[in-house]
């Protein structure tokens, strides 16, 4: 388990698994990201006429400059063809650029989401965790809401390594999540903290109801990974601690450090259980 005063709230973990997946790069450059935008804000079906229109125009108005630099008089017939013969090539091109941006566009969102979720479990980050739980700390502290604090720790997870092997203990993590995932409610953001150990933010949530959804993922937990017909077949539990926000916490990282030593008390008094802090030690 993580010492607490190890963890600082604001920066995710060195050597994070998505640690590869955070250095894709998530820009194509300021125009392209401002053209990305404009397309994005408009649809492409508008982009397209846009382009086009442009094209038509600026077509018309360089067949007007190059007759008057001439000095050759306009005819209906010269700014017929400006108008109508930029209007295939402006669709065809218009049409390859545009579906070039979307693409972009997709394989950005592609790259930000990787940049957010844990490589191996699929759940998000520490990064994206505390990103978000800074402003649900902040909502929380300004409107006087109630918000509360889980953190998660895999009972003896090196000894899986140790004797099953680190793809077994890769497989326990995945269905670890998926578990606690299963049991969580909609608003509920639970994340990857780092090695065995992952973090839920309860919004709108105090100290009982929040003991009361820990102690389901570790029953949960216990009786998914225990069960006679689990291809693993490793008894693993998990120790959870557990610390709502009161009116003295002043900051999310002393409500991380708060739940880290409930945590803490769990695994001491000896593992699979949840325990908690008195509302006063939240702060």
């Amino acid at each position: 388990m993580n010492d607490p005063q190890a963890n600082p709230a604001p920066s995710a973990t060195a050597g994070e698994p998505v640690e590869a997946a955070q250095r894709l790069p998530t820009g194509f450059g300021p125009w392209m990201d401002r053209l990305v935008d404009w397309v994005d804000r408009i649809g492409v079906r508008q982009a397209t006429l846009a382009i086009v229109g442009s094209s038509v125009l600026l077509s018309v108005l360089l067949d007007v400059l190059w007759h008057l630099l001439a000095g050759w008089p306009l005819s209906t017939r010269s700014l017929l063809l400006a108008t109508l013969l930029p209007v295939p090539i402006a669709g065809l091109g218009a049409g390859i650029t545009l579906r070039l941006i979307v693409a972009l566009d997709q394989a950005r969102s592609r790259a930000e989401q990787l940049a957010l979720t844990d490589a191996l479990t699929g759940v998000r980050n520490r990064r994206w965790f505390m990103t978000q739980a800074a402003l649900e700390f902040e909502r929380a502290t300004r409107h006087g809401r109630a918000l509360a604090l889980v953190l998660i720790d895999v009972d003896h997870f090196k000894r899986v390594n140790d004797e099953h092997g680190h793809q077994t203990g890769d497989r326990l993590l995945v269905e670890i999540a998926q578990t606690c995932a299963a049991t969580l409610r909609r608003t509920d953001l639970l994340a990857r903290f780092g090695g065995e150990e992952f973090i839920v933010l309860l919004p709108e949530t105090g100290q009982r109801e929040a003991v009361r959804l820990a102690e389901r993922m570790r029953q949960a937990v216990q009786a998914g990974l225990r069960d006679p017909q689990h291809p693993l077949q490793v008894p693993v539990t998990i120790s959870l601690g557990v610390v709502a926000m009161s009116a003295a916490t002043p900051t999310l990282d002393a409500l991380i450090r708060a739940t880290d030593q409930a945590l803490y008390d769990a695994k001491r008094a000896g593992r699979d259980r949840v325990h908690t802090l008195p509302l006063s030690l939240g702060g």
